[in-house]
């Protein structure tokens, strides 16, 4: 009876998650890093842009904890 609003709570913590990590974390921060050290650092204008083209890669940690929920609920 516990077990499957237990999955359903880690489903949505993992949607909470993969916003917070994908949208603010990785894209957000990337362009605001790039564009806050655009004239002073060149290397953290190159982990901004890093960040920002690759912010679905946040998305894993997400997946991986949206996969164990529903294995819960499988179980």
């Amino acid at each position: 009876m516990i077990k499957p609003i237990i999955g359903i709570l880690l489903i949505l913590a993992a949607i909470a998650l993969g916003i917070y990590l994908c949208l603010w974390v990785m894209l957000y921060g990337g362009i605001m890093q790039a564009i806050t050290n655009w004239g002073t650092n060149n290397s953290a204008v190159v982990w901004g842009i890093i960040r920002a083209v690759f912010f679905e890669l946040g998305a894993l940690p997400a997946y991986l904890l949206g996969f164990v929920g529903m294995l819960i609920i499988k179980s």
